[in-house]
């Protein structure tokens, strides 16, 4: 804002009569700041966004110099005895003008990109949100899929025993429609998710030493991501292989404050004559997710050696 002494340099200041009241030339003043910062604010930094910074730069100086006459020549209205047609000024005005104006075009500038960066992490979120959710619901079916043939194939043979697998696999279904909704849940649910899955398979495998499961009890107060292990528990399963040597599937979880560690090992045949072809959806989505859920704090390793399939994950919670 330009009051009538910051116009004048000290070395014409003596040019002017004393004004015993400024109050009419601070209020012009202020009018003057107020129109020229929001036309800039509100109107036009339109063309500075759409990139006509020459046509900006034209309208800049081009609304400077008017609206410096228009107010100068309030002033003067004011006091007649206020000299217009002196550089010394005219020239200040103008230029302060110019740099208010800018101060206009800076200020929504600053709120425009603030704004887009808000939006663009909510966008980003509600993507990441989007596919989460596909990720998760193209996991979650596989397991349903095989379960169901087996309780099919037992039902005619051991009735309770089919009962309580429709049992187990209803309490499955109610984790994975209803708790996994949550972005987190509790350790101790998942390890549960993964008993009943092992229930289930043992309808197809009787053998007690066909799989070995090493989860200890002390996984409580600890949140992970759902349906994040049964991808490679399901995956064991379904391309396991018995070698004579036992155990074929051997599943390890280790567990602390700060840190998971989970093994998953099974043998299989590495006859590529013999071997199922996949495209490894569920493999590729838990990937996925674990780079969208745990970006920077986990380590996945998946080999075959030696007839062995192995998955070694590290997740750190802290």
């Amino acid at each position: 804002m330009f009051t009538i002494a910051m116009s004048l340099s000290r070395s014409n200041i003596s040019e002017f009569p004393a004004m015993p009241d400024i109050t009419p030339h601070l209020v012009v003043n202020f009018v003057w700041a107020a129109i020229i910062f929001y036309l800039f604010y509100l109107h036009f930094i339109t063309y500075f966004e759409k990139r006509q910074f020459v046509w900006y730069l034209i309208y800049s100086i081009i609304l400077s110099i008017a609206l410096s006459c228009l107010f100068l020549w309030t002033h003067w209205l004011i006091n007649k005895h206020f000299n217009i047609f002196n550089y010394r000024v005219f020239a200040p005005p103008m230029v302060g003008t110019f740099i208010l104006a800018q101060c206009g075009s800076l200020v929504r500038g600053f709120e425009n990109w603030f704004t887009n960066i808000k939006l663009k992490v909510e966008l980003e979120n509600r993507n990441l949100k989007n596919e989460l959710e596909l990720l998760k619901s193209q996991i979650n079916p596989h397991f349903l899929f095989n379960t169901l043939n087996n309780i099919d194939s037992f039902i005619q043979t051991s009735p309770q025993e089919a009962s309580r697998s429709l049992i187990t696999l209803s309490n499955m279904l109610r984790y994975m429609i209803y708790d996994t909704k949550s972005d987190l849940v509790p350790l101790t649910k998942e390890i549960e998710y993964i008993h009943n899955f092992i229930q289930l398979q043992h309808i197809r495998n009787k053998n007690p030493d066909y799989i070995k499961v090493s989860i200890p009890d002390n996984c409580s107060g600890i949140l992970v991501a759902p349906m994040l292990f049964i991808p490679f528990i399901e995956n064991a399963f379904k391309y396991s292989f018995n070698t004579g040597k036992l155990p074929v599937i051997h599943i390890e979880l280790q567990c602390s404050k700060d840190k998971l560690q989970f093994n998953c090992r099974n043998y299989f045949n590495s006859d590529p004559s013999l071997q199922e072809r996949t495209g490894g959806v569920g493999l590729e989505n838990v990937k996925r997710r674990l780079e969208l859920l745990y970006p920077g704090k986990y380590q996945l390793a998946i080999s075959k050696e030696n007839h062995i399939f192995s998955v070694n994950l590290s997740i750190h919670l802290a």
